[in-house]
């Protein structure tokens, strides 16, 4: 039976693996690459943390650009795809 420690990186390598199928930056890379190895549990939350918000603002940013340069009229009717 494998011990926790080695179920842990297996799952971290899962994980890395699936991000980087989705395309995933080398800075969320290196945090999950790390996490449990080289770099402290805080640390891994602190920069996930930090990544999601930032990804968030520019989500926000990119929405806020499309609704500018698309305008709709106050008259029109959202289409769900």
């Amino acid at each position: 039976m494998q011990n926790g420690k080695t179920v842990n990186r297996q799952i971290v390598g899962e994980l890395y693996r699936a991000l980087v199928l989705l395309g995933a930056s080398s800075d969320l890379l290196g945090t999950i690459g790390s996490w449990g190895d080289s770099l402290p549990e805080a640390d891994v939350l602190a920069n996930l943390k930090g990544w999601n918000r930032e990804a968030k603002r520019e989500l926000k940013e990119r929405t806020e650009h499309y609704e500018i340069s698309f305008p709709r009229s106050a008259d029109s009717q959202d289409v769900a795809a």
